[in-house]
């Protein structure tokens, strides 16, 4: 045989794989790693390295364990025509276990999209680390998680489970960016269902506990959950349009032919709902939304204002929780580590009304958005669209924040505390005097919001910049980030500031 004879067969049975196991893998309902790669990247643009890797640190006392690609394809090529470097867990190759050899490819392939500048697609599906290696696995595996918060802030990161992801490797998905999980066969988790099983004495429900929902509703780890692996490489291309490659890079501009004063269909005394009006402000309606299942009282979302990648933080008219203001600082955080202007749209009554959140970690929740905010020196535009109320107006982007221009809506209710409690301060002997108590205490309710808890005296004092009609929101809002957008700010020189507690 000859030496190309010999290249071609080694690189067709590498490509056809084990038939029995990739029919397993089809019969579990998943895809192999190099369908999932045709299926992200652009067709024809996925170049391999390091794919005949095979070698192994087996401990003594077991028999080796190593395959041809160690379990792992990786790569680069172009998602719309947009560099990206890829790694995918191969399932049929040794359940695709986490190996030193495995390790030190992803590792290979997130080191080139730093130094790069382009993103990082990984896609997990893994029977957990390789037992044969011992430690040394699990020392790959925290090998693996210093890369992650090594290359953080550089370029994005963004992580799909598509099959199991348990033991150490779960970190993997809270330290990326962007983690994506696909209903029905992804499954997080620190410890298996069979520790669980013997600790307990009882099996566990693996799905209820850590599959995809449980993840999006309960836990937050997953940013997206998709029916099928299909919609989950959609939805990753769609991601990616809003993202720009690295920290010195710029989000991708798009022309639209959206008219920048195009009116909004609010008048401000409607039910007021935050997804429809983030989506009448961005150009075409077009958005996409975060951890929609998690933490309902905020909601986040990517859009563009005039061709602009923006960020969307929205209070759902609703009190705010430890979770959601977590779940908003993050987004905060990743938006000023990438450049991208965030746009709040405030309507928030305060915190949580909840003495046991507030024993548990409520406070220093709050207090993490407030840094957040705080801290970030990208473009910040607030919209005020109904209450912004004592500790509710403080944690979302007020001036004092550092918010470059704060707008309110006619409508809204801007007050150091809820109107109910300031009228019984301030009219306390008003109600008392009065024959109908109940009618009095609501009647000195509107007299307070009339006089003190609306957005005239706020722009009296200088906390807003202006009140606009509600249909004139796109346009004001497009005029504000032109004029913030090459923005620059000098903060004080130190390493880092110390996340509260």
């Amino acid at each position: 045989m000859g030496k190309l004879e010999e290249l071609r067969q080694k690189n067709a049975e590498v490509l056809a794989g084990n038939e029995q196991n990739v029919q397993a893998q089809h019969a579990a309902g998943k895809k192999t790693a190099r369908e999932r790669i045709s299926s992200l990247l652009d067709k024809g643009s996925f170049v391999e390295i390091e794919k005949f890797v095979k070698r192994t640190l087996a401990t003594p006392g077991f028999e080796a364990a190593s395959e041809t690609g160690e379990g792992v394809v990786c790569g680069y090529g172009t998602v719309a025509d947009r560099a990206v470097f890829i790694y995918a867990q191969d399932y049929t190759v040794l359940s695709g276990s986490l190996s030193a050899a495995h390790a030190s490819k992803i590792i290979k392939v997130m080191d080139m999209a730093a130094k790069n500048g382009v993103p990082v697609i990984g896609v997990l599906d893994s029977g957990g680390a390789r037992i044969s290696e011992g430690i040394a696995a699990i020392d790959s595996t925290a090998a693996i998680l210093n890369k992650y918060n090594e290359i953080s802030g550089v370029v994005p990161t963004v992580t799909i489970v598509a099959g199991p992801c348990i033991g150490t490797a779960a970190y993997i998905t809270a330290v990326s960016d962007f983690t994506l999980m696909v209903d029905g066969i992804s499954a997080v988790a620190l410890h298996g269902p069979q520790i669980y099983a013997s600790a307990l004495g009882k099996g566990i429900e693996a799905k209820e506990f850590f599959g995809a929902r449980n993840h999006a509703e309960k836990t937050g780890l997953a940013q997206f959950v998709c029916a099928n692996e299909d919609e989950c490489a959609g939805t990753v291309k769609k991601l990616i349009s809003f993202l720009p490659s690295n920290n010195l890079d710029e989000a991708p501009y798009e022309v639209t032919a959206d008219d920048l004063n195009r009116q909004l269909p609010f008048t401000g005394e409607e039910k007021y709902d935050a997804k429809a009006v983030i989506a009448a402000v961005c150009d075409g309606g077009d958005l996409l939304e975060l951890q929609s299942a998690y933490a309902a009282d905020i909601i986040l979302a990517f859009g563009r204002i005039n061709g602009n990648v923006c960020g969307f933080i929205a209070n759902s008219d609703t009190d705010i929780t430890g979770a959601g203001a977590k779940k908003a600082a993050r987004f905060v955080e990743l938006l000023d580590a990438f450049n991208i202007p965030v746009v709040t749209l405030a309507n928030c009554g305060g915190t949580k009304f909840d003495v046991e959140a507030e024993q548990d970690s409520l406070i220093r929740d709050a207090a993490r958005l407030i840094s957040a905010y705080a801290q970030a020196g990208i473009p910040k535009l607030t919209l005020i669209t109904g209450k912004a109320v004592g500790d509710g107006f403080a944690v979302m982007c007020p001036k004092a924040l550092g918010a470059d221009m704060v707008y309110a809506w006619p409508n809204a209710e801007i007050s150091s505390m809820p109107s109910e409690a300031g009228a019984l301060v301030l009219y306390e002997d008003e109600i008392d005097k009065a024959e109908d108590g109940v009618a009095a205490k609501a009647q000195m309710k509107d007299k307070y919001i009339a006089e003190y808890a609306n957005p005239w005296q706020a722009a009296a004092q200088g906390v807003i910049d202006d009140v606009i009609e509600p249909a004139h929101t796109r346009q004001i809002l497009v005029a504000a980030l032109e004029m913030t957008i090459s923005k620059r700010e000098n903060k004080l020189p130190k390493k880092h500031g110390v996340l509260p507690l």
